[in-house]
């Protein structure tokens, strides 16, 4: 068996090295792309009924984002505002997508996490909660929705709920069963209801 000889060995190792830093620049040399990123908000968290509120979806570090369908309760009614639009912002490019919601029934509803996509990237948002009462007042606050409201951490988040407590909404009264009986049955009873608490009355000192 021959030797190979010294130089052979290091002009192999010089191709190989060559060969290799190639593919280590072409994986290196492209910047990371920013990961794409989608909110979900509404222009008012309490309602009534039949009130409009607007749904945005504001999405960064997108192309060509697309939003094929929005889930929602079946009481809410909801069609586009305006197709897809683009600002140019300081910060990078940020498309707007804009929904009009009119809710028909009172209670507590949940719009699920919306799905982004672009291209092969896609992100979700945050599940939104919106309160409609014949009041229109809003949820109570959760720890959860002012971390990503303002981006805070969950336990920085939790103690700010602690230092500012919230007043719970008052529950909307119980609608009043109506009085089917027929309209002389019911001026009956009226008058007698009114002769009763007259009869009763103790009258003044």
């Amino acid at each position: 068996m021959k030797k190979i000889p010294t130089s052979c060995l290091s002009a192999l190792l010089l191709v190989a090295v060559l060969l290799s830093v190639p593919r280590y620049l072409k994986a290196s040399s492209h910047p990371l792309t920013p990961r794409i990123s989608a909110v979900a908000t509404l222009s008012c968290r309490g309602v009534k009924p039949s009130a409009r509120v607007e749904l945005v979806v504001t999405v960064r570090n997108a192309l060509h984002p697309v939003i094929a369908s929005v889930e929602r309760p079946s009481s809410f009614r909801m069609r586009t505002l305006r197709k897809p639009s683009l600002l140019k912002t300081e910060d990078g490019d940020v498309w707007l997508f804009r929904y009009l919601i009119i809710p028909t029934e009172t209670g507590d509803f949940e719009i699920p996490p919306i799905t982004v996509t672009d291209a092969s990237a896609y992100t979700r948002t945050a599940p939104l909660i919106l309160r409609v009462s014949l009041k229109g007042e809003p949820p109570v606050l959760t720890s959860g929705e002012l971390a990503r409201a303002v981006n805070l951490t969950s336990s920085l988040s939790d103690e700010v709920m602690k230092n500012a407590p919230q007043k719970a909404p008052k529950p909307d009264p119980a609608p009043q069963a109506t009085d089917l009986r027929p309209l002389p049955k019911r001026i009956i009873s009226t008058c007698w209801k009114e002769l009763q608490d007259l009869w009763n009355y103790p009258g003044g000192n």
